[in-house]
C-alpha cells in the first residue's frame, strides 16, 4: 500500500475498509435495485396504459364521431408528451409536427402544379414527390439536432417520439404516392401522429392501422385485460434483468467475455423492457395483430421475440425479430425502392436509413452497418454451403417438401446450423456491448479491441469463403 494513496485519508483505517469487498447477496438487489427501479417507473407506466386505457373502452362503448377520435388519440399523446422534462425537446416535437403537415400541404401543391402542365417531366415530379421531400427534409432535421440544435440531455428525451414521427411520416407519404391513402385532414393527422398507444415508446403502425381501429373497434373482455397484464409483467422482468440481475449473475470480477456478454445483454434486456412496454399500451388502446383482429381471446400486438434473439439461428433472424413493426416498416418503405440496385445495396441502405432514424448517433450507425453487412455476408455464404453440401442449412428452411440430401434436422445440417448460431451469438456479443454506456468513455476501438475483434475475423472468413 503507497505512502501517496494513505495519505489522501485522515485515517488509513477509512482507506482499508473503503476498499473492503463485499458481496451482493439477492437480498441486497431486491432492496437497493428491484424495488428502487419498479417504483422509478411506475409514474410513467400507469400513466401510459391507464390513459391507454381509458381510450380503448371509450371507443368501445361510445361510437365517436372522427373528429371526436382524432382529437381523443391525439390528446392522449399531447398529454404523455407533456410529461418530459425538456421544454426544448417538447418544442422540437411540435415544430416538426407542424412543419411536417405545412410540408405535405406544399408537396400537394407541388404535384397538383406539375401534373396540371401538360409539358411536365415526370423524372422531375418523381424528384418532388411527397415522400422524397419528406425525407430529405427529416434527414437534413435529424442530424442538425443530433449534432448542433439541441443539448444532448434533451435530444435524447425526444429522439424516441422524434423517430415514430419520422417513420410515420415516411410512410404515410409513401401511401399518398402510391394512391393508398389521401391527404389526411389536419385532425387525422393530428390523431395519427400523437395517438397516444404509440406516440412515446412506438411501435410504428400505418395510417390505415390506425384509421381501422375506428372502423372495426376490437371487441374488450377480460382476454383483453389480461393481455396488457402479461405484457407489463413480461416489460418490467427485462426491466429488471437489465437493471439489476444481470450485474448480480455476471460480477465485475468476471472474465472480458462474460462482462462482454452482460454488457450486450444489458442492452438487449432494455430494448425487450420497452418493447412490451409499448405492446401493452397498444393493446390497452385497442389495438392488436392483424391476424388475430377478429379473435376476442386472443390479444397480442407482437413487436419483439426474446427467444429467437437470445437463442438465434442467423443474424437476419435477429434482424427481423429484434422490432417487428419497425422491420416491416424498412423492408416495405426502404428495402424494396432500393431492390433494383441489388440485394446488397438495399441492406446496405436499410440500414443506413435505419442509423439516420435512430439519430445518427456514431455507436448506434456503427452497430446497424455493421449488423447489415455481417447478417449479408453470413446468409450468401449459408446459401453457398447449402448448394456445395446438398445440405438444408439457409437461413429459413425449405417451403415445401425439403430436396436437400441433408435434410433439415440431419445430423450434419444441425451441426452446420450450430456452429452459424454460435457466430451469431458472438455478433451479438461485439455489437452488443458498444450500447454500454462506458463506450462513451473507453472508445468504440478499445471495445473491440478487448475482443480482439473477432467479428471482423469472422467477416473476413466470410468474404473469402464467398470469393
Amino acid at each position: 500500500m503507497s505512502v501517496s494513496l494513505l495519505e489522501e485519508h485522515e485515517n488509513p483505517v477509512d482507506f482499508v475498509y473503503d476498499h473492503t469487498y463485499f458481496e451482493e447477496t439477492s437480498q441486497d438487489v431486491w432492496e437497493y435495485c428491484v424495488i428502487p427501479s419498479a417504483l422509478s417507473i411506475f409514474h410513467i407506466l400507469y400513466k401510459i396504459v391507464l390513459t391507454n386505457f381509458v381510450f380503448g373502452i371509450v371507443i368501445t362503448i361510445v361510437k365517436l364521431p372522427p373528429s371526436l377520435y382524432h382529437i381523443f388519440a391525439g390528446g392522449i399523446g399531447i398529454y404523455l408528451i407533456n410529461n418530459l422534462e425538456s421544454l426544448e425537446g417538447k418544442c422540437l416535437i411540435l415544430i416538426i409536427f407542424m412543419k411536417s403537415y405545412l410540408l405535405l400541404q406544399a408537396s400537394r401543391y407541388i404535384q397538383t402544379h406539375f401534373r396540371s402542365n401538360q409539358y411536365y417531366n415526370k423524372t422531375k415530379v418523381r424528384y418532388l414527390s411527397t415522400s422524397n421531400i419528406m425525407k430529405y427534409t427529416l434527414i437534413i432535421v435529424l442530424i442538425v439536432c443530433e449534432y448542433f440544435l439541441l443539448k444532448t440531455e434533451a435530444w435524447m428525451e425526444a429522439r424516441g417520439v422524434i423517430m415514430i414521427f419520422s417513420m410515420k411520416l415516411i410512410s404515410l407519404a409513401e401511401d399518398i404516392d402510391k394512391g393508398a391513402v389521401k391527404y389526411p385532414s389536419f385532425l387525422n393527422y393530428f390523431g395519427y401522429m400523437f395517438c397516444g398507444a404509440n406516440v412515446m415508446f412506438g411501435p410504428w403502425t400505418s395510417f390505415n392501422e390506425y384509421i381501422a381501429l375506428y372502423n372495426q373497434t376490437t371487441t374488450k373482455n377480460i382476454w383483453w385485460i389480461l393481455g396488457i397484464i402479461r405484457a407489463l409483467t413480461i416489460s418490467v422482468f427485462f426491466l429488471m434483468i437489465s437493471n439489476c440481475w444481470s450485474t448480480y449473475f455476471i460480477p465485475d470480477e468476471s472474465n472480458r467475455w462474460l462482462i462482454s456478454y452482460r454488457e450486450a445483454m444489458s442492452f438487449r434486456t432494455s430494448h425487450y423492457f420497452i418493447s412490451f412496454l409499448s405492446e401493452a399500451s397498444m393493446l390497452a388502446a385497442g389495438f392488436k395483430g392483424s391476424k388475430i383482429w377478429h379473435e376476442p381471446k386472443n390479444w397480442r400486438y407482437e413487436v419483439v421475440d426474446p427467444i429467437k434473439t437470445e437463442f438465434p439461428t442467423a443474424l437476419a433472424i435477429v434482424v427481423t425479430r429484434w422490432n417487428r413493426p419497425m422491420h416491416e416498416f424498412l423492408k416495405k418503405y426502404v428495402y424494396r425502392s432500393w431492390l433494383p440496385h441489388g440485394k446488397f445495396f438495399a441492406v446496405l441502405a436499410t440500414f443506413i436509413v435505419s442509423s439516420l432514424l435512430h439519430g445518427f448517433e456514431l455507436k448506434v450507425s456503427v452497430v446497424l452497418i455493421s449488423i447489415g453487412i455481417f447478417s449479408y455476408l453470413q446468409f450468401t455464404v449459408r446459401r453457398q454451403f447449402s448448394k456445395a453440401f446438398n445440405s438444408c442449412i439457409n437461413v429459413y428452411p425449405c417451403k415445401e417438401s425439403c430436396r436437400h440430401r441433408f435434410q433439415r434436422n440431419s445430423i450434419f445440417s444441425w451441426m452446420c446450423r450450430l456452429v452459424f448460431s454460435f457466430t451469431t451469438v458472438v455478433h451479438l456479443i461485439f455489437l452488443g456491448m458498444l450500447m454500454d454506456p462506458n463506450t462513451d468513455e473507453i472508445g468504440i476501438f478499445q471495445k473491440w479491441s478487448n475482443l480482439y475483434f473477432i467479428s471482423f475475423w469472422i467477416m473476413l472468413v466470410n468474404i473469402l469463403l464467398i470469393m
